[in-house]
Order: structure tokens, then C-alpha cells, then sequence
């Protein structure tokens, strides 16, 4: 695809293989569901817009200390 990520598929009903996106929803889990309340499908919409506004900005390791934004800024720009 044009920002050069491989999508790569598991077998079904193997969530081990899947361990990245498994450690991804236990910290939304931890960080987001556990600690708020929704007053509304709106208000649920508002609150998970601006966690993924803070959360998109934090370094991962995984993406070499970059936050999700800067990785996906640098993969915008590659010139292959």
C-alpha cells in the first residue's frame, strides 16, 4: 500500500499470535473503559476522540520512541 505497512492476517481463534493488539485493547481497557463514564452514545464519542488525541502523541517503543503521529508524519513523507 502507498504507506508501505504490511497487513498480515492470523489464524482465527489465536489471540497469542496477536499479541500486540491484545497488549493495545488491555491498555485502552486500563487507561480509557475502566476510569470514565459515558452519559451518552455522544458523550462516549467526545471522551474516546480526545484519548486518542492524548494516546496518539505518546513514544512506543515498538515504533522506535516515535508517538503513533510522528511515525505515521514519517511514512507520509518517504519518497520510494
Amino acid at each position: 500500500n502507498e504507506l508501505h505497512i504490511d497487513h498480515k492476517l492470523i489464524r482465527p481463534r489465536t489471540p497469542w499470535h496477536n499479541g500486540k493488539v491484545e497488549r493495545s485493547h488491555r491498555s485502552d481497557q486500563e487507561r480509557f473503559y475502566n476510569h470514565l463514564h459515558f452519559y451518552s452514545y455522544d458523550d462516549l464519542i467526545l471522551q474516546m476522540k480526545r484519548y486518542l488525541n492524548r494516546s496518539n502523541k505518546i513514544p512506543m517503543s515498538v515504533l522506535g520512541w516515535k508517538s503513533p503521529l510522528q511515525k505515521r508524519a514519517e511514512l507520509e513523507n518517504v519518497d520510494i
